[in-house]
């Protein structure tokens, strides 16, 4: 389990820099981010905080993938943090306006597939049923989150601020 922690800190901590530079790619070069937000990450599932060059302000999700998993396309959200006590997880809380994930190449240098989701657009989207989200578990032994997932390709245009996907 430590290890475990290690790592995903260990791909925070890379994901950080490229990540930023895909910010200042889709929102312009004079942007403040923010990350040490940890009142906002446990009301509001909020990691990020990006102050634009007029001032105002984008709060961000992100989540920075291992290479190994790139294969699956997939952005996902926290169901439950706790699927045996169905303690509620960040999709019940999420209010992001932008949601974030990448996932590290091979060389961990870039990310490949990252898509940078419009969130309020992705919550209309479900409503409207043209978002289709997938259940899972947590497949590491200690866990005991449970997440939804939807691929990546498949998410509809006007939920999509920029990204690298193949379309």
């Amino acid at each position: 389990m430590i290890r475990h922690g290690a790592n995903r800190f260990k791909q925070e901590l890379i994901g950080r820099p490229i990540a930023d530079d895909i910010y200042r790619n889709t929102f312009g070069t004079d942007i403040d981010i923010i990350r040490d937000v940890a009142v906002l990450d446990k009301e509001l599932g909020v990691d990020a905080v990006l102050i634009v060059g007029n001032g105002l302000r984008l709060l961000g999700q992100e989540k920075f993938l291992s290479h190994a998993y790139a294969r699956y396309r997939s952005l996902t959200v926290e169901y439950y943090q706790n699927w045996r006590t169905k303690e509620k997880g960040d999709w019940f809380k999420l209010a992001c306006q932008f949601y974030f994930t990448g996932y590290l190449t091979e060389k961990e240098d870039d990310f490949d597939p990252w898509v940078l989701a419009n969130w309020p657009a992705i919550v209309l989207a479900t409503i409207q049923g043209r978002v289709n989200w997938q259940d899972n578990r947590n497949k590491d032994g200690s866990a005991r989150a449970s997440f939804r997932y939807t691929i990546m390709d498949d998410l509809p245009k006007d939920c999509i601020i920029a990204s690298d996907l193949r379309r």
